[in-house]
């Protein structure tokens, strides 16, 4: 700390600007180190992430997840894993499930986006002539 003495009013204006200086590239330290621990962690969410995407499964899409559902238990544990014991029998296509479930619901949003705009566009098209052209009963549009 630094000792002052303090003996005008300048003085203690001036000792306040200085204090709230500091204050400023104390907070701008912490913001930074806050940024960096946050960039060393994103490895460790990242991981978080993945194995509670496991762990649950999208309920977003109840159909979609009935069919995956039913096309891993029957590809997955009849054919992949027909071999292997009943423990990895059990978790294998339980973690596949719910993974593929999120996998799909991210995909499929876009998916679904762009089937309906196609839908729509086909829906709501309007006949438009081409220019110079006109109706064979010579009557307007």
């Amino acid at each position: 700390m630094n000792k002052t003495h303090i003996k005008t009013y300048n003085d203690l204006i001036a000792e306040r600007d200085r204090l709230q200086a500091l204050l400023a590239v104390q907070r701008q330290r912490v913001i930074d180190d806050w940024s960096a621990v946050k960039a060393e962690l994103e490895p460790v969410n990242n991981v978080f992430s993945v194995v509670g995407k496991m762990a649950s499964s999208d309920k977003s899409h109840p159909l979609m997840n009935l069919g995956l559902q039913f096309a891993s238990d029957i590809f997955l544990k009849n054919f992949v894993l027909a071999k292997a014991g009943w423990v990895t029998r059990l978790a294998v296509p339980f973690m596949m499930k719910n993974y593929s479930s999120h996998l799909i619901a991210e995909k499929g949003r876009n998916l679904f986006v762009k089937l309906r705009n196609l839908f729509q566009s086909k829906k709501h098209r309007h006949y438009e002539p081409e220019p110079g052209s006109q109706p064979e009963d010579g009557s307007e549009y």
